[in-house]
């Protein structure tokens, strides 16, 4: 096995708390992929199945209190999982919900708690399907909580929507984890099926949560294809959300609203270079942190405050200035007490490269040689987890910002030897790009090559 992929599999399974043996058929039902591994991708993926992995483990170890047997075959499915034997897990459940239904065919004849058990056991195995990372166990999962939803419901139509909500999230991972479009669209379509249904004055927290998967699906569209009417359209959707959703009514979906809608605006703040869309982004990310106690929801609250330390690196570079930037590495010392180099080492990479892109931006501010030195440095961290030979792409993003701030550092101390080396860097990230097909981010060094060309020649002048 890869050394890398070994030391993702130690990594997460320490951190995570989940048997190596899960993770491994986890990565077995991702099957071969073409190329170079994406290893940033997969120790992501890794992390967020061993969260779903907890979850239904949790559940399934919960006893009926009145049947045995079915107690006996769930914990059956949770040692298979544990084992990363997913048939068999599957296989338990089958068992146990045949026994919830106790040979009923009719489902109009069982009583409520036997159709809500024989619900949640086929929602179950949903759960169990998503585990495998591979799109036709995507698509078996959204059938199983479809079917889950059907059985529920005449004896609780709330819980019925609950497994309709997960019958759409599937589809749209099936959009977002295989870069699928049709996934997207089937998402969409099921949330708008079920919006029909639901009023927005009488239901208005059902009403707002499949608002928010709504656009939360449009917006991962909009990401996929570029497309910037899609992410106005989730704007949209979420401004009009919180018009009618108040902190009161349900504050841990507000506050997770908050967040995606400042997610949304921060990232076309971006694209259209909008000042005013950034500081509207800002507003929402604070209100959703304030809104969040971090002894709750360590993981989101770490989160949103990388998300933070982005929109105010993007507004200082437009707009806010010092300030802004100040905010920025604020958020993102915030964010390194949590994602550390030893269990985190990719994110921590990032949240290094973002503060060197920070400290670059307030040397326009602050003329001390010391600013940029800072920059470099962070730079050199970030490079210390993303090596060329693991994940070349983003070696060559802080290879290239690290060069871009050596040139400035030199442009300000006039240094020959400085800008040689600057010049050296930016070409080696400029053609590992190019290499990779990443055309449009080799050309956003070109500039920066350009002018280290430049100052050579001047410098070498005698």
């Amino acid at each position: 096995m890869n050394q890398e992929i070994t030391a993702i599999l130690a990594r997460v399974s320490q951190r995570e708390g989940v048997p190596p043996a899960l993770l491994l058929a986890v990565l077995a039902a991702m099957g071969e992929a073409s190329g170079k591994p994406d290893f940033s991708r997969i120790e992501h993926d890794l992390r967020r199945k061993a969260g779903e992995f907890r979850a239904l483990r949790t559940r399934l170890l919960q006893s009926s209190a009145s049947d045995p047997e079915l107690d006996r075959l769930r914990a059956d499915a949770a040692r298979s999982l544990t084992d990363g034997r997913f048939a068999e897990a599957d296989r338990s459940l089958a068992q146990a919900e045949l026994r919830n239904l106790d040979g009923t065919v009719a489902l109009d004849k069982m009583s409520k708690d036997k159709l809500l058990a024989a619900a949640a056991g086929r929602a179950d195995r949903g759960a169990v399907a998503m585990l495998r990372l591979n799109a036709q166990a995507y698509h078996d999962a959204a059938q199983r909580f479809a079917e889950a939803a059907l059985i529920a419901a005449s004896a609780d139509p709330d819980q019925a929507r609950v497994y309709a909500w997960l019958q759409g999230d599937a589809l749209a991972r099936i959009g977002a984890d295989f870069r699928d479009k049709a996934g997207f669209e089937a998402s969409i379509a099921h949330f708008r099926a079920m919006l029909s249904k639901l009023d927005n004055f009488d239901q208005t927290v059902p009403w707002a949560a499949t608002q928010q998967r709504l656009a939360r699906a449009i917006n991962g569209l909009a990401r996929q294809q570029g497309d910037r009417r899609l992410t106005r359209q989730a704007i949209e959707i979420y401004r009009t959300v919180l018009d009618d959703l108040t902190p009161k009514q349900a504050p841990a979906l507000w506050a997770a609203i908050q967040s995606r809608f400042g997610e949304a605006l921060t990232s076309l703040g971006e694209a259209e270079d909008d000042a005013a869309l950034l500081e509207e982004g800002i507003t929402a990310l604070r209100a959703s942190l304030s809104a969040m106690e971090r002894s709750a929801m360590p993981a989101e609250w770490t989160r949103l405050n990388f998300e933070l330390g982005r929109a105010y690196v993007a507004l200082g570079l437009r707009a806010s200035g010092a300030a802004a930037l100040e905010s920025a590495i604020n958020a993102f010392k915030r964010v390194l007490d949590d994602w550390q180099q030893t269990s985190r080492p990719l994110e921590w990479a990032e949240v290094q490269d973002r503060i060197g892109a920070a400290l670059c931006g307030l040397a326009a501010y602050y003329r001390e040689p010391v600013v940029l030195e800072e920059a470099i440095a962070a730079f050199d961290a970030a490079l210390l987890e993303r090596r060329r030979e693991i994940v070349p792409a983003l070696w060559a993003e802080s290879a290239g910002n690290r060069a871009d701030a050596r040139l400035r550092l030199a442009e300000q101390l006039s240094e020959r030897q400085m800008a040689e080396t600057a010049t050296a860097e930016l070409m080696g990230a400029i053609e590992t790009l190019r290499g990779l097909g990443l055309a449009a981010e080799a050309k956003r060094f070109e500039p920066a090559l350009i002018r280290a060309g430049t100052l050579v020649s001047k410098l070498r002048q005698p």
